[in-house]
This record gives structure tokens, C-alpha cells and sequence, in this order.
């Protein structure tokens, strides 16, 4: 309030910013809002941030997943739903490495050797085996760059998992302020940020764009020079308190944009005050362009692998987190909708998603090509040994097909594609079975195995037992379709309302309504004054478009 209140009353009855004080009170909010994740010029945190991690009762020997609290146990499922592979590797051979995300990869991958030898002396093992989820994978870039002189004797296999192992367009968008919102060579940008944007926000979070309708049609009683100025505010207030120390973040930079960033803040390299920060910087740098060599040295002795699990086929708009629909990359990125899969596969040849390789690639005698012809593998470091699930999001565990998968790589019962590749083909589609495995399966087993049934209709136990066994059946199944496994959670859904497991389900009649009448409302107003606020309307005249 004190940041906003008065220039925002300012800019609403002057329908300007013409002295940036609106601007200014966004950037200086959003800096309070991002203030204890801030970064000092050295990359270090300046308040005393600590990452939760799990240990014995002695504070020191790390804690297996039999070791931790249920709580701990619990939450640790949620977040990482490894329970499908828990009886192939056992819960005490389970461990969790969390890092932070504000902070140096350098130093976490320091810790990580740390924790890896803690785990080698409690159990008495020589070798662990490391699985990398997303962020992961920069701490497992850097780790890989610090002890390559080692031979890497602590590890016998690695499996990325939807890994960051050559950063992400989103974070080179945002670093350069490349997004999707005002550009002469593209009208396109406008619509869909004046218009789209927001209702599919909405839509994400709600179900309902409705609400996104009606702050596209509020943010037309300011000009479109003052959300411009909200936008720049936020943006810069993001990346100056959040971002532009955080070595973290620079470590998701794309290895082939890092260059232009550190041009646009060549400050960092000029200025002495960050004599601390730059060689931080550059060395996860030398790490990401080193990866591909040092993983083939970790290869080269006592049958090691390197396996990577992939999504593809998505923008970044697509699904959750479509907030990133913004970037300009989202146009032309081929990704599970947050990492690209040159990244996470290390190296694959991709067209946008959607769109086919060229000729020349898909004819190659040495081109491994997807079934929708957006990707060669070939190009890849490991191309035996990276699996790819199209129109997988990349919120993974979601996907009971791909925990299965890992577990495998794992326990080293699957080493290639070619093994159990009729079970686990290295082009699989996607599914989505969370609902599944977390609630309706234990949901329905309570209904089905209890003593007393006599209060529940026969046919709707009938109907329940169908549907059970169905779903029973489906995660037998490993090749993967998304419209088979929505139809057989719905089934299972609906024969547990019969039966009271489960209440019932809204009726969106009214919002569907409200939704339609407020996009036809906005969609009409766009027509007439674009991207322009209403007074805009005094310099532009009606129907800029």
C-alpha cells in the first residue's frame, strides 16, 4: 500500500506514469516481496537461508527414507512418488539431496560428495547410485566438473530425469526480457498477451478463465504506457532481487545464450565489487560445456551408464506452469513445457512442437526420429540410453509409467532401449495417473475389502469392482495413452461417488455461462481498442487494428 497507493492514484487520474512513480512503487514492492531470497555480489544469500535435509537422530549420518519421520515419509512420496519402486530397491537404500535453489551448484555439488560419502560409511558401500530430477541436474553438471580428476569411483549409474542439463529458453527469456508481449514484427504478441494471457492463467489455477476475462477488461481504465510500466517494474524487480546474483539461476541459462547475457550485464565482469560472483558464474559455465566429455569419462569404466528420461512434444503454454507461455522462445521450443529437450536429452535435433524435421533430417540413414517426426535422437550423447515420452509434462511423477522406467534403470534390469523395449519403447506417449495410484485405488480398496457392504447398492459394487480391476489393469500396462487412462480415472472417479468415497461433481453450468459472456465482453473490447487502455482511444481513435 504505501509503495502503490498514491502513484497508482496518481496514474489513474492523469491515465499516465509520465514521471515513473507508478513503475517504480511495482519494482520496489516486488523487491520487498523477493527480499529474504535476495543474493549478495558475491552469490550468497544475504539472510540465513537453510534447505530442509534429512538426517539420523545423531544430526550428521543422512536418513534413508525408512529413516524419516511418516510425516517426512509421507511428504517425501508426495513430492517424489517413488512408491511403485520402493520393493524393487528397498526404502533404506531411498535418499534424498536437497539443495537450494538460491545458492552456488558449485557449492551444492560439494555437498553432495559430502553426502554420498556420509551414505558410503553408514551402509558400508562402495558406489551410490544417482538419479537427478529437473534442477537436479545442474548440481550433478557441476559435481561431475569438480571431480573429473577422481574417475567419479563413488558412482555406478546416473539417471536424468526430465534433467536441467543445459540450462532453459525460459531462463534465457527472462535474463534478456525477451517475452511475448510488444513487438512491431509480431502483432501477435499483443493479442495474445492483451487478450490470452491471462484467462489461461486463470484457467490453470481455477478451471475457469472467467476472472482472467474480467482483469483483461479492468486493465483497460489505465493506458497501455502504465501496464507497460507495471510489467517493467515487476520484471526488473524480479531479476535485480531474485536473479541477477543467484548463480543458481544463471546455471538454467541455455549454454548457447550465456554469452549474450553476459553481455547485458557485463557489470558483473566490469565492476570489482563482484570480483567474488563472476568466476562463480563461469565456472558452472565450464561445467555445462565440459558435461558431455565428462560424462563419457564416467562411462568408459566398469560398465557405467548415463540414462535420460525425456518429455517432448509440448510449449512451454501447454499444461501447468503456462504462465511461461509469455517467453518468446514458447514459439518455437520443443520441450515437456519447462525444459527443452536438447537439454534434457543432451543433444537431441528437434523442430518446434508440432511441426515436422526437415527432409534432410528425416531421411538420414543415421536419424533417429519420434513416431510425429519432431525429433532425432541421434544427435544425442547417449542415443541408447535415453528414453522419450511424448506430450509428457514435466512434472513426471504424474506418470506411473516413468517412475516404473527409473526404478528400472535403477536396479540396472533395463541398461538400454533395447532391453524390454516392447514394455518400455524408447518413443512413449503419455499418461497421467496421480489421481490413480494416490487416492482412488486405496479409496475403493476400502469399500471393496470392507467386512460390511450392506450399505452399499449391489450394482454400484459391481460397477466399483469394474472399475477398480480396470485401473488394476491399466498400470499393468506400460505404453502409455493419455485418452485410455483419463477415461479409466474417470470411471474409477465416478463409481467411487456412487458409492460416497467421493462427492459429487459441480455443477460449472453457471461458470461455464459467466466464462463465455465475460470472454465475449473482453474479445469485444480487444476489437475495438487493442492492446490500448480507454483513454488511449483520444490518440489511437476506435479500432487500431
Amino acid at each position: 500500500i504505501n509503495n502503490l497507493a498514491a502513484p497508482l492514484a496518481t496514474a489513474l487520474i492523469t491515465q499516465s506514469d509520465a514521471d515513473g512513480k507508478f513503475g517504480e512503487g511495482v519494482y520496489n514492492t516486488v523487491r520487498q516481496l523477493f527480499a529474504i531470497q535476495s543474493s549478495d555480489k558475491t552469490g550468497k544469500p544475504i539472510n540465513n537461508l537453510k534447505t530442509i535435509s534429512y538426517v539420523k537422530e545423531d544430526g550428521v549420518t543422512p536418513a534413508s527414507v525408512t529413516d524419516m519421520s511418516q510425516d517426512d515419509r509421507d511428504y517425501f512420496y508426495r513430492m517424489i512418488p517413488m512408491t511403485s519402486i520402493k520393493d524393487d530397491v528397498g526404502e533404506d537404500n531411498l535418499y534424498l539431496y536437497a539443495f537450494p535453489l538460491i545458492g552456488d551448484p558449485m557449492e551444492s555439488a560439494r555437498g553432495l560428495d559430502d553426502y554420498i560419502q556420509k551414505i558410503k560409511a553408514d551402509k558400508g558401500v562402495d558406489k551410490v547410485n544417482v538419479v537427478t530430477i529437473s534442477l537436479g541436474g545442474t548440481i550433478l553438471t557441476a559435481y561431475l566438473e569438480l571431480f573429473k580428476d577422481t574417475g567419479y569411483p563413488d558412482i555406478n549409474r546416473v539417471v536424468n530425469v526430465v534433467a536441467c542439463l543445459q540450462g532453459t529458453d525460459v531462463m534465457g527469456d527472462f535474463y534478456l526480457r525477451e517475452f511475448k508481449i510488444n513487438d512491431p514484427e509480431h502483432p501477435e504478441y499483443e493479442h495474445f498477451f492483451f487478450n490470452e494471457f491471462l484467462p489461461m492463467i486463470m484457467k490453470e489455477s481455477e478451471g475457469y478463465g472467467t476472472l482472467g476475462y474480467i482483469i483483461n477488461i479492468a486493465l483497460k481504465i489505465m493506458p497501455k504506457e502504465v501496464v507497460y510500466a507495471i510489467l517493467t517494474g515487476a520484471v526488473d524487480g524480479i531479476i535485480d532481487t531474485l536473479m541477477h546474483n543467484c548463480p543458481q539461476f544463471w546455471a538454467m541459462i541455455p549454454t548457447d545464450r550465456y554469452e549474450d547475457v553476459k553481455v547485458k550485464y557485463n557489470e558483473i565482469w566490469s565492476d570489482s565489487s563482484y570480483s567474488e560472483l563472476a568466476p562463480k558464474l563461469d565456472a558452472f559455465q565450464t561445467a555445462k560445456l565440459n558435461l558431455v566429455d565428462n560424462l563419457n569419462a564416467f562411462t568408459e569404466k566398469d560398465n557405467r551408464l548415463v540414462h535420460n528420461v525425456c518429455g517432448y512434444g509440448l510449449y512451454y503454454s501447454v499444461k501447468d506452469y503456462n504462465f511461461f507461455g509469455a517467453m518468446r522462445s514458447s514459439d518455437v521450443t520443443n520441450s515437456d513445457a519447462i525444459i527443452d529437450i536438447d537439454s534434457t536429452s543432451l543433444g537431441a535435433t528437434y523442430a518446434p512442437a508440432g511441426e515436422v524435421l526437415d527432409d534432410s533430417i528425416l531421411f538420414s540413414d543415421d536419424a533417429i526420429i519420434s513416431p510425429d517426426g519432431s525429433i532425432d535422437i541421434s544427435t544425442c550423447a547417449f542415443p541408447k540410453n535415453v528414453w522419450l515420452f511424448e506430450g509428457q509434462h514435466h512434472e513426471v511423477g504424474r506418470n506411473d509409467v516413468v517412475i516404473s522406467l527409473i526404478g528400472k534403470l535403477i536396479t540396472g534390469e533395463i541398461k538400454t532401449v533395447d532391453d524390454m523395449a516392447d514394455a518400455y519403447p524408447q518413443f512413449n506417449g503419455n499418461r497421467n495417473t496421480k489421481n490413480i495410484t494416490r487416492w482412488y485405488l486405496e479409496e475403493a480398496e476400502e469399500v471393496l475389502f470392507a467386512e460390511d457392504q450392506s450399505m452399499y447398492a449391489a450394482e454400484d459394487i459391481v460397477e466399483l469392482q469394474a472399475a477398480y480391476d480396470e485401473a488394476k489393469a491399466l498400470l499393468q500396462n506400460t505404453i502409455c495413452d493419455s485418452a485410455e487412462a483419463e477415461a479409466v480415472s474417470d470411471r474409477l472417479l465416478n463409481a467411487l461417488r456412487r458409492v460416497g468415497q467421493e462427492g459429487e461433481a459441480e455443477d460449472d453450468t453457471m461458470m461455464n455461462v459467466l466464462g463465455a459472456v465475460a470472454k465475449f465482453v473482453d474479445d469485444t473490447i480487444y476489437k475495438v481498442f487493442g492492446g490500448n487502455g480507454f483513454s488511449d482511444i483520444s490518440q489511437t481513435g476506435p479500432f487500431p487494428g
